[in-house]
Protein backbone atom coordinates (compact mmCIF):
# COMPACT_ATOMS: atom_id res chain seq x y z
CA UNK A 1 0.00 0.00 0.00
CA UNK A 2 2.83 2.37 0.90
CA UNK A 3 4.49 1.62 -2.42
CA UNK A 4 1.27 2.44 -4.25
CA UNK A 5 0.87 5.70 -2.33
CA UNK A 6 4.49 6.64 -2.99
CA UNK A 7 4.03 5.98 -6.68
CA UNK A 8 0.87 8.10 -6.74
CA UNK A 9 2.73 10.88 -4.95
CA UNK A 10 5.52 10.82 -7.52
CA UNK A 11 3.02 10.85 -10.37
CA UNK A 12 1.25 13.80 -8.77
CA UNK A 13 4.53 15.71 -8.49
CA UNK A 14 5.32 15.06 -12.13
CA UNK A 15 1.83 16.15 -13.11
CA UNK A 16 2.22 19.40 -11.18
CA UNK A 17 5.60 20.09 -12.75
CA UNK A 18 4.23 19.50 -16.22
CA UNK A 19 1.23 21.71 -15.48
CA UNK A 20 3.40 24.79 -15.11
CA UNK A 21 3.02 27.22 -17.98
CA UNK A 22 6.50 28.43 -18.85
CA UNK A 23 6.88 32.12 -19.63
CA UNK A 24 10.11 33.35 -21.16
CA UNK A 25 11.65 36.79 -21.07
CA UNK A 26 14.38 37.81 -23.50
CA UNK A 27 16.47 40.92 -23.21
CA UNK A 28 19.72 42.32 -21.84
CA UNK A 29 19.73 40.55 -18.50
CA UNK A 30 23.38 41.41 -17.78
CA UNK A 31 25.99 43.92 -18.85
CA UNK A 32 25.66 47.64 -19.45
CA UNK A 33 21.99 47.39 -20.48
CA UNK A 34 20.95 45.12 -17.63
CA UNK A 35 18.61 47.81 -16.27
CA UNK A 36 16.37 47.19 -19.28
CA UNK A 37 16.33 43.46 -18.58
CA UNK A 38 15.41 44.25 -14.98
CA UNK A 39 12.35 46.12 -16.26
CA UNK A 40 11.20 42.98 -18.08
CA UNK A 41 11.87 40.80 -15.03
CA UNK A 42 10.10 43.18 -12.65
CA UNK A 43 6.98 43.53 -14.77
CA UNK A 44 6.67 39.87 -15.77
CA UNK A 45 7.42 38.43 -12.33
CA UNK A 46 4.94 40.84 -10.76
CA UNK A 47 2.20 39.79 -13.18
CA UNK A 48 3.00 36.08 -12.72
CA UNK A 49 2.74 36.44 -8.95
CA UNK A 50 -0.60 38.24 -9.26
CA UNK A 51 -2.05 35.64 -11.65
CA UNK A 52 -0.75 32.69 -9.66
CA UNK A 53 -2.28 34.16 -6.51
CA UNK A 54 -5.70 33.86 -8.15
CA UNK A 55 -5.23 30.29 -9.36
CA UNK A 56 -3.06 30.75 -12.43
CA UNK A 57 -4.56 30.12 -15.86
CA UNK A 58 -7.34 27.58 -15.58
CA UNK A 59 -5.68 26.18 -12.47
CA UNK A 60 -2.19 25.97 -13.97
CA UNK A 61 0.54 28.18 -12.43
CA UNK A 62 2.93 30.29 -14.47
CA UNK A 63 6.70 29.98 -14.12
CA UNK A 64 9.42 32.30 -15.37
CA UNK A 65 12.54 31.46 -17.39
CA UNK A 66 15.05 34.12 -18.48
CA UNK A 67 17.37 34.39 -21.48
CA UNK A 68 20.04 37.01 -22.05
CA UNK A 69 20.35 38.35 -25.60
CA UNK A 70 22.46 41.41 -24.64
CA UNK A 71 20.33 43.38 -27.14
CA UNK A 72 22.39 41.63 -29.82
CA UNK A 73 20.61 40.44 -32.95
CA UNK A 74 23.34 37.85 -33.56
CA UNK A 75 22.47 36.11 -30.28
CA UNK A 76 18.72 36.36 -30.71
CA UNK A 77 18.06 33.15 -32.63
CA UNK A 78 20.15 31.08 -30.20
CA UNK A 79 18.26 32.67 -27.31
CA UNK A 80 14.97 31.87 -29.04
CA UNK A 81 15.97 28.22 -29.48
CA UNK A 82 17.03 28.06 -25.84
CA UNK A 83 13.63 29.30 -24.66
CA UNK A 84 11.76 27.02 -27.05
CA UNK A 85 13.70 24.04 -25.70
CA UNK A 86 12.31 24.91 -22.26
CA UNK A 87 8.74 24.66 -23.60
CA UNK A 88 7.80 28.31 -23.20
CA UNK A 89 4.32 29.25 -24.36
CA UNK A 90 5.05 32.97 -24.43
CA UNK A 91 8.13 35.15 -24.74
CA UNK A 92 7.91 38.67 -23.36
CA UNK A 93 10.53 40.53 -25.40
CA UNK A 94 12.84 40.86 -26.99
CA UNK A 95 13.55 44.21 -25.42
CA UNK A 96 15.44 45.73 -28.37
CA UNK A 97 14.07 45.84 -31.90
CA UNK A 98 16.94 44.17 -33.75
CA UNK A 99 16.92 40.95 -31.70
CA UNK A 100 13.13 40.95 -31.73
CA UNK A 101 13.14 41.04 -35.53
CA UNK A 102 15.75 38.28 -35.70
CA UNK A 103 14.01 35.94 -33.25
CA UNK A 104 10.34 36.38 -34.17
CA UNK A 105 10.30 33.91 -37.13
CA UNK A 106 11.91 31.21 -34.95
CA UNK A 107 9.15 31.57 -32.37
CA UNK A 108 6.51 31.52 -35.12
CA UNK A 109 7.88 28.28 -36.53
CA UNK A 110 7.76 26.71 -33.06
CA UNK A 111 4.23 27.93 -32.32
CA UNK A 112 5.27 30.36 -29.58
CA UNK A 113 3.62 33.73 -28.97
CA UNK A 114 5.85 36.79 -28.63
CA UNK A 115 4.69 40.02 -26.99
CA UNK A 116 7.21 42.83 -26.78
CA UNK A 117 6.70 45.71 -24.34
CA UNK A 118 9.47 47.84 -25.83
CA UNK A 119 10.50 47.08 -29.44
CA UNK A 120 9.01 49.77 -31.69
CA UNK A 121 10.48 48.86 -35.11
CA UNK A 122 7.67 48.95 -37.71
CA UNK A 123 8.94 45.83 -39.49
CA UNK A 124 8.18 43.70 -36.46
CA UNK A 125 4.45 43.79 -37.15
CA UNK A 126 4.72 44.35 -40.89
CA UNK A 127 6.12 40.92 -41.72
CA UNK A 128 2.81 39.04 -41.53
CA UNK A 129 3.92 36.88 -38.60
CA UNK A 130 0.88 35.48 -36.82
CA UNK A 131 2.55 35.31 -33.38
CA UNK A 132 3.86 38.85 -32.78
CA UNK A 133 2.16 41.49 -30.63
CA UNK A 134 3.35 44.52 -28.72
CA UNK A 135 2.11 46.45 -25.73
CA UNK A 136 4.05 49.54 -26.76
CA UNK A 137 3.87 51.90 -29.71
CA UNK A 138 4.92 51.32 -33.30
CA UNK A 139 7.42 53.96 -34.33
CA UNK A 140 6.17 54.89 -37.79
CA UNK A 141 2.59 55.43 -36.62
CA UNK A 142 3.80 58.72 -35.14
CA UNK A 143 3.69 60.04 -38.71
CA UNK A 144 0.00 59.14 -38.93
CA UNK A 145 -0.68 61.10 -35.74
CA UNK A 146 1.17 64.13 -37.07
CA UNK A 147 -0.60 64.01 -40.43
CA UNK A 148 -3.98 63.76 -38.71
CA UNK A 149 -3.18 66.75 -36.50
CA UNK A 150 -1.95 68.82 -39.45
CA UNK A 151 -5.25 68.10 -41.23
CA UNK A 152 -7.24 68.92 -38.09
CA UNK A 153 -5.47 72.26 -37.78
CA UNK A 154 -6.05 72.90 -41.51
CA UNK A 155 -2.31 73.29 -42.07
CA UNK A 156 -2.18 70.76 -44.92
CA UNK A 157 -2.70 73.10 -47.87
CA UNK A 158 1.05 73.67 -48.04
CA UNK A 159 3.06 71.16 -46.04
CA UNK A 160 6.70 70.08 -46.19
CA UNK A 161 8.19 66.70 -45.39
CA UNK A 162 11.90 66.95 -44.59
CA UNK A 163 14.08 63.85 -44.36
CA UNK A 164 17.43 62.40 -45.40
CA UNK A 165 16.52 59.10 -47.04
CA UNK A 166 18.18 57.06 -44.28
CA UNK A 167 16.80 53.72 -43.13
CA UNK A 168 15.97 54.92 -39.60
CA UNK A 169 13.56 57.54 -40.94
CA UNK A 170 12.23 55.81 -44.06
CA UNK A 171 9.23 54.20 -42.35
CA UNK A 172 8.13 57.58 -40.98
CA UNK A 173 8.48 59.14 -44.43
CA UNK A 174 6.45 56.39 -46.07
CA UNK A 175 3.60 56.70 -43.57
CA UNK A 176 3.52 60.49 -43.75
CA UNK A 177 3.50 60.54 -47.56
CA UNK A 178 0.71 57.98 -47.54
CA UNK A 179 -1.39 60.13 -45.22
CA UNK A 180 -0.54 63.49 -46.87
CA UNK A 181 0.31 62.74 -50.49
CA UNK A 182 0.39 66.44 -51.38
CA UNK A 183 3.31 67.14 -49.02
CA UNK A 184 6.37 68.56 -50.77
CA UNK A 185 9.31 66.25 -50.08
CA UNK A 186 12.53 68.06 -49.16
CA UNK A 187 15.66 65.87 -49.01
CA UNK A 188 18.74 66.86 -47.04
CA UNK A 189 22.15 65.24 -46.76
CA UNK A 190 22.74 63.55 -43.39
CA UNK A 191 25.49 65.25 -41.43
CA UNK A 192 25.80 68.09 -43.94
CA UNK A 193 22.38 69.70 -43.97
CA UNK A 194 21.70 72.46 -46.48
CA UNK A 195 18.24 73.66 -47.47
CA UNK A 196 18.02 74.39 -51.18
CA UNK A 197 16.27 77.59 -52.29
CA UNK A 198 12.63 76.85 -52.98
CA UNK A 199 9.64 79.24 -52.96
CA UNK A 200 7.62 76.55 -51.14
CA UNK A 201 9.79 77.06 -48.06
CA UNK A 202 8.59 80.65 -47.78
CA UNK A 203 4.87 79.90 -47.86
CA UNK A 204 4.49 76.46 -46.25
CA UNK A 205 2.07 76.34 -43.33
CA UNK A 206 3.64 73.31 -41.66
CA UNK A 207 6.58 70.91 -41.87
CA UNK A 208 7.20 67.40 -40.59
CA UNK A 209 10.90 66.90 -39.79
CA UNK A 210 11.78 63.21 -39.98
CA UNK A 211 15.42 63.55 -38.96
CA UNK A 212 17.70 62.70 -36.07
CA UNK A 213 18.09 65.46 -33.48
CA UNK A 214 21.25 67.25 -34.72
CA UNK A 215 20.16 67.56 -38.34
CA UNK A 216 16.60 68.32 -37.25
CA UNK A 217 17.88 71.29 -35.24
CA UNK A 218 19.69 72.70 -38.27
CA UNK A 219 16.57 72.32 -40.41
CA UNK A 220 14.37 73.92 -37.75
CA UNK A 221 16.61 76.99 -37.56
CA UNK A 222 16.70 77.38 -41.33
CA UNK A 223 12.96 76.95 -41.78
CA UNK A 224 12.23 79.46 -39.02
CA UNK A 225 14.64 81.93 -40.64
CA UNK A 226 12.92 81.63 -44.00
CA UNK A 227 9.36 81.31 -42.71
CA UNK A 228 8.86 82.47 -39.08
CA UNK A 229 5.19 81.40 -39.00
CA UNK A 230 5.69 77.80 -40.11
CA UNK A 231 4.48 75.17 -37.62
CA UNK A 232 7.05 72.42 -37.05
CA UNK A 233 6.20 68.80 -36.24
CA UNK A 234 8.38 65.78 -35.62
CA UNK A 235 8.72 62.28 -34.14
CA UNK A 236 10.39 61.29 -30.88
CA UNK A 237 13.86 61.97 -32.32
CA UNK A 238 13.15 65.62 -31.48
CA UNK A 239 12.61 65.03 -27.77
CA UNK A 240 16.38 65.01 -27.25
CA UNK A 241 17.95 67.93 -25.38
CA UNK A 242 20.39 68.06 -28.28
CA UNK A 243 17.57 69.27 -30.53
CA UNK A 244 16.40 71.86 -28.01
CA UNK A 245 19.90 73.18 -27.31
CA UNK A 246 21.03 73.34 -30.93
CA UNK A 247 17.81 74.69 -32.40
CA UNK A 248 17.71 77.36 -29.67
CA UNK A 249 14.75 79.74 -30.13
CA UNK A 250 13.79 77.97 -33.36
CA UNK A 251 12.70 74.97 -31.28
CA UNK A 252 9.94 76.99 -29.62
CA UNK A 253 6.51 75.77 -30.68
CA UNK A 254 7.80 72.56 -32.26
CA UNK A 255 5.28 69.77 -31.68
CA UNK A 256 6.38 66.16 -31.36
CA UNK A 257 5.13 62.77 -30.30
CA UNK A 258 6.71 60.23 -28.00
CA UNK A 259 5.59 57.41 -25.76
CA UNK A 260 3.58 58.65 -22.81
CA UNK A 261 4.19 57.78 -19.18
CA UNK A 262 2.12 54.70 -18.37
CA UNK A 263 2.11 55.23 -14.61
CA UNK A 264 -0.79 57.75 -14.54
CA UNK A 265 -2.91 55.15 -16.37
CA UNK A 266 -1.86 52.26 -14.14
CA UNK A 267 -3.89 50.51 -11.47
CA UNK A 268 -2.38 52.09 -8.36
CA UNK A 269 -2.76 49.04 -6.12
CA UNK A 270 -0.99 46.62 -8.45
CA UNK A 271 1.63 49.14 -9.55
CA UNK A 272 2.38 49.87 -5.89
CA UNK A 273 3.37 46.24 -5.34
CA UNK A 274 6.15 46.36 -7.95
CA UNK A 275 9.75 47.17 -7.09
CA UNK A 276 9.53 50.08 -9.54
CA UNK A 277 7.49 51.11 -12.55
CA UNK A 278 10.24 52.41 -14.78
CA UNK A 279 10.52 52.06 -18.55
CA UNK A 280 8.91 48.92 -19.95
CA UNK A 281 7.92 47.47 -16.56
CA UNK A 282 4.20 48.19 -16.77
CA UNK A 283 3.97 47.22 -20.45
CA UNK A 284 5.69 43.92 -19.58
CA UNK A 285 3.18 43.31 -16.78
CA UNK A 286 0.38 44.00 -19.27
CA UNK A 287 1.87 41.50 -21.73
CA UNK A 288 1.30 38.68 -19.24
CA UNK A 289 -2.28 39.81 -18.68
CA UNK A 290 -2.84 39.83 -22.44
CA UNK A 291 -1.53 36.28 -22.70
CA UNK A 292 -3.64 35.12 -19.74
CA UNK A 293 -6.81 36.60 -21.22
CA UNK A 294 -6.21 34.91 -24.57
CA UNK A 295 -5.39 31.58 -22.91
CA UNK A 296 -8.59 31.69 -20.89
CA UNK A 297 -10.64 32.68 -23.94
CA UNK A 298 -9.16 29.93 -26.09
CA UNK A 299 -6.56 27.39 -24.93
CA UNK A 300 -3.04 27.77 -23.63
CA UNK A 301 -2.16 24.80 -25.86
CA UNK A 302 -3.39 26.52 -29.03
CA UNK A 303 -1.19 29.54 -29.68
CA UNK A 304 -2.66 30.28 -33.10
CA UNK A 305 -6.17 30.38 -31.68
CA UNK A 306 -5.00 32.75 -28.96
CA UNK A 307 -3.29 34.96 -31.55
CA UNK A 308 -6.43 35.04 -33.69
CA UNK A 309 -8.50 36.02 -30.65
CA UNK A 310 -6.14 38.90 -29.85
CA UNK A 311 -5.78 40.16 -33.41
CA UNK A 312 -9.56 40.05 -33.72
CA UNK A 313 -9.77 43.16 -31.53
CA UNK A 314 -10.99 41.58 -28.30
CA UNK A 315 -10.50 43.89 -25.33
CA UNK A 316 -8.15 42.90 -22.52
CA UNK A 317 -8.20 44.59 -19.12
CA UNK A 318 -4.64 45.24 -18.00
CA UNK A 319 -2.68 47.13 -15.37
CA UNK A 320 -2.41 50.04 -17.85
CA UNK A 321 -6.06 49.98 -18.87
CA UNK A 322 -8.00 48.24 -21.63
CA UNK A 323 -5.98 47.14 -24.66
CA UNK A 324 -7.10 46.03 -28.10
CA UNK A 325 -4.93 44.81 -30.97
CA UNK A 326 -5.40 45.09 -34.70
CA UNK A 327 -4.78 42.38 -37.28
CA UNK A 328 -1.05 43.14 -37.43
CA UNK A 329 -0.54 42.81 -33.68
CA UNK A 330 -0.23 46.51 -32.95
CA UNK A 331 -2.27 48.36 -30.37
CA UNK A 332 -5.39 49.94 -31.81
CA UNK A 333 -4.86 52.95 -29.56
CA UNK A 334 -1.26 54.11 -29.88
CA UNK A 335 0.36 55.23 -26.59
CA UNK A 336 2.08 58.28 -28.09
CA UNK A 337 1.37 61.71 -26.64
CA UNK A 338 2.03 65.25 -27.82
CA UNK A 339 4.72 67.50 -26.39
CA UNK A 340 5.82 71.01 -27.30
CA UNK A 341 9.19 72.74 -27.05
CA UNK A 342 8.74 76.05 -25.27
CA UNK A 343 11.34 78.31 -23.66
CA UNK A 344 14.04 75.68 -23.93
CA UNK A 345 11.95 73.00 -22.21
CA UNK A 346 9.80 70.15 -23.42
CA UNK A 347 6.29 70.35 -21.99
CA UNK A 348 3.05 68.39 -22.44
CA UNK A 349 0.97 69.98 -25.14
CA UNK A 350 -2.50 70.91 -23.92
CA UNK A 351 -3.84 72.47 -27.11
CA UNK A 352 -6.34 70.76 -29.39
CA UNK A 353 -5.23 67.27 -30.37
Amino acid sequence: MRIVLAALFLLTCVSIARAEIMIGIAGPMSGQNAAFGAELRNGVSGAISAINATGGINGEPLALVEADDACDARRAVDVAKELISKDVRLVVGHFCSSPALAAAPTYAAAGVLMITPSAIAPELTSNSLWNVFRTTGREDLQADLAAARIKLQKQDAEVLLVSDGQADTQALVTRFRSALSQAKFVTVKPGDVKIADDPALLTAQSAYIALQSVDAAIVAKELRRLNPNIVLYGPDFLQSEIFGNRAEAAADGTLLTFLGDLLPKADARRAGQLLNTEGATLAAFAAIEVFAAAAKARSVNDSKAMAAWLSGGNEVQTIIGPLRFNASGDLQQQPYVWYRWQGGSLKPDTTTR
